[in-house]
């Protein structure tokens, strides 16, 4: 993707807030134990769109992983 993106001070403002009440690691965790009991629970269902669902998931958590690294001196709640 090619195209330029913009991020308004409202976005950038949500996400500051967002991992200074939300611990990276503690959501990525949490995050993936959630994808993983859901995904072992519907092995026998599973939806049409899952390759989108792991991709996107997938992307969500190493977006996560680049927060965690990023706010290393933020105090941990």
């Amino acid at each position: 993707m090619n195209t330029k993106l913009t991020l308004s001070k409202e976005f950038k403002k949500a996400v500051r807030e967002f991992f200074e009440y939300h611990p990276a690691k503690r959501v990525n965790r949490n995050l993936r134990e959630v994808f993983m009991t859901y995904a072992s629970y519907s092995l026998d269902v599973i939806p049409l769109n899952m390759d989108d669902i792991i991709w996107d998931i997938q992307g969500l958590m190493e977006l996560i992983d680049v927060a965690e690294d990023e706010t290393t001196d933020w105090p941990e709640q």
